[in-house]
């Protein structure tokens, strides 16, 4: 099952049951499995919330394809952020390039003025990357440049 379903169908049962993201976080780990339970244990003490804990989970499992250089440099955030973030993140990483790299990659991407803001306060993780664009990037916003 991939982890962004198992994620999603734990928050529309919590929904359900009326629990929110303080109980998420105080009771996951008795959901988790195998290596997303390893991953969860071994990241813990860096998450503060269930939006950057799922962040973080999606981050590790991401499915692998097949990439190039090419790939990572030319690909442009359209329309979707989360998308965008989610696919030039793998493709980084599957060409092995350096965190720094990756997160330069994922900048190069973006809209002008998201590419300065990046530029002034630098992200230091792909997390923290997510975040800032997130709350730089207007859903509805034309993206041309």
């Amino acid at each position: 099952m991939r982890i962004e379903a198992w994620l999603e169908y734990f928050n529309n049962a919590c929904k359900i049951s009326n629990k929110d993201n303080d109980w998420k976080m105080l009771n996951i780990s008795k959901y988790l499995k195998f290596s997303a339970l390893t991953h969860y244990i071994n990241s813990c003490l860096n998450i503060s919330n269930f939006d950057d804990l799922c962040n973080i989970l999606i981050e590790n499992f991401l499915k692998p394809n097949i990439v190039n250089l090419s790939d990572f440099s030319q690909h442009q955030l359209r329309n979707n952020l989360d998308e965008y973030f989610h696919q030039k993140l793998n493709c980084g990483r599957q060409l092995g390039l350096s965190p720094q790299l990756i997160l330069e990659g994922l900048t190069d991407g973006m809209p002008t003025n998201i590419k300065q803001l990046m530029t002034i306060n630098p992200p230091t993780s792909p997390t923290e990357w997510l975040k800032v664009a997130q709350s730089s990037y207007p859903p509805n916003e034309n993206t041309s440049n």
